[in-house]
């Protein structure tokens, strides 16, 4: 018996011996878990029941409003403002550059310097015919002073006459006929004077006429002098470039003045171009060292620039491109690339969030479990739905809303 006693006995993990339970209270564990396997189904029961009396909570999918992402473009560095000189034949051939490559000249400063010999052998010819000129006026004035020598002897003998006439005895025979006399030659004198006064305003005609061919030869002489020699000075402060083949290909600029002033130049599609406008305030990123600036777009072209072509072989279109130019906040480097992020201060949402009712347009707001018919005022941009009244950033809204989702309703949402 003691020996049975010994089996029955077990030794715990810890080396502890236990003594078997009683017969009683085995009994009373079976009976206290068999309570407890009652509560439980009893319980699983009673929910799985309540389950389907209770209708279930509808789930939907939710959005978060937010402003659309910057427009990103990629843009190029350069100069404000820059002046080319270009091979100008009509001032002859380029004799003398001044400024050097790199060089940085102010305004005013001569960089170009043309020698016209063709302009030379033009003033020779000029100078030939002023001096025919020259001698013209010389004749022309000898004969108006000949004319008014003329004129003057005449006038002595009017006066000699007249003196005579006035100095003869009036009542003798012999004064009467001096006197008849000395009267027909002072008639003579006077149509004598008469005919010199033409004359004379002839030859002023003739000397006046001569003068001004003369004045006029002399200018065209100094202005032909000026176009020997032209000198070109620049207009703006700057860098020069220099390109030599310039001085004869007329399609190149001999010399580039480059400004210190630095604008970006970029482009922008179609389908973008309602997003920009003068003015408008961007961020600039330089892709060399990830540094960020401010900037403005200062211009904007009406017109395209150039077109890109999208699509496949099969179904192709042309897109429109329009040039605009961006102003840093600080002058960058010529030639630098950067990108330029342009702001998009829109409220998008998905069109089939957007319930029509009445010509009027609603959403559902979803808040703490729950949702809020809410009327907006939206806009179709290009295929885009922008929210202009009704929602504000960071609003939570359904975005497939069902015909039988009521305001109020408790909803779920993935």
């Amino acid at each position: 018996m003691k020996r049975n006693k010994a089996k029955e006995e077990q030794t715990n993990k810890k080396g502890f011996k236990m003594k078997p339970l009683s017969k009683k209270k085995r009994i009373i564990f079976s009976a206290v878990w068999g309570v407890i396997a009652i509560l439980a189904i009893s319980t699983a029961f009673f929910f799985k029941q309540k389950q389907q009396q209770e209708p279930a909570v509808a789930s939907y999918d939710a959005v978060t409003i937010k402003k659309a992402d910057d427009l990103i473009f990629n843009g190029s560095v350069a100069a404000q403002n820059v002046e080319e000189f270009y091979f100008d034949q009509t001032k002859g051939q380029v004799s003398d550059i001044l400024v050097s490559n790199n060089q940085e000249i102010s305004a005013d400063t001569v960089v170009l310097v043309y020698q016209n010999e063709t302009v030379q052998d033009q003033i020779t010819e000029q100078q030939q015919t002023l001096d025919k000129l020259t001698l013209a006026v010389n004749n022309a004035q000898e004969n108006l002073d000949n004319t008014y020598t003329k004129k003057q002897n005449i006038q002595n003998s009017l006066n000699e006459a007249l003196s005579k006439f006035n100095n003869t005895d009036a009542d003798s025979m012999e004064g009467k006929a001096i006197r008849q006399e000395e009267q027909a030659k002072m008639d003579q004198y006077k149509e004598a004077i008469s005919s010199q006064e033409e004359v004379i305003s002839q030859a002023q005609q003739a000397i006046d006429s001569a003068n001004l061919d003369l004045s006029t030869s002399t200018q065209n002489i100094e202005l032909a002098k000026n176009k020997i020699t032209t000198n070109v000075a620049a207009t703006t402060d700057g860098t020069a470039i220099v390109e030599p083949k310039g001085k004869t290909n007329a399609s190149v600029p001999v010399i580039k003045i480059l400004g210190k002033d630095t604008i970006i130049k970029a482009l922008v599609s179609e389908y973008d171009y309602r997003h920009l406008a003068t003015d408008q305030a961007v961020e600039i990123q330089l892709l060399n060292s990830n540094k960020k600036i401010a900037g403005t777009i200062t211009e904007v072209s009406i017109l395209p620039e150039s077109t890109a072509t999208e699509g496949t072989a099969t179904a192709q279109s042309n897109v429109a491109n329009y040039s605009f130019k961006v102003k840093p906040s600080e002058n960058l480097q010529y030639g630098y690339s950067c990108q330029i992020y342009v702001p998009v201060n829109e409220l998008r949402i998905p069109e089939k969030a957007i319930l029509n009712e009445e010509d009027k347009q609603y959403v559902f707001v979803y808040s703490k479990g729950t949702v809020k018919k809410q009327p907006i005022l939206s806009e179709n941009r290009d295929g885009v739905f922008v929210v202009t009244e009704g929602l504000k950033e960071k609003d939570r809204i359904i975005s497939n809303p069902s015909q039988d989702l009521k305001d109020g309703q408790e909803v779920m949402v993935n």
